[in-house]
């Protein structure tokens, strides 16, 4: 890939960040790693090169959740007790 055409974003682009995230299992580390081999993460070999932004992706990615269990907890509530149908008003002069 040439760098001209290269994007990269910090966090999730606008039309992904609204998307639900999914959980692939071909891609977990559990089922893809052997035992016994080694691996790093990205955010730490970022932070060891340089990249200041660790603790700020940390803090964003707390909010991150704590808004999605609130968002999951209001669903789960809202399926409990779902509203009353709407009623069907009459509309004048119809027939």
């Amino acid at each position: 890939m040439s760098p001209p055409r290269l994007k990269v974003y910090e966090g999730v682009p606008p039309p992904y960040d609204k998307t639900k995230r999914m959980v692939i299992p071909d891609a977990l580390k559990v089922l893809r790693l052997q035992a016994g081999h080694k691996y790093c993460l990205l955010g730490g070999l970022s932070s060891e090169v340089g990249w200041n932004y660790a603790d700020t992706i940390r803090e964003l990615e707390a909010k991150r959740k704590k808004r999605d269990l609130a968002e999951e907890l209001m669903l789960a509530a809202r399926s409990l007790n779902p509203p009353s149908s709407p009623t069907k008003f009459h509309q004048a002069g119809a027939r």
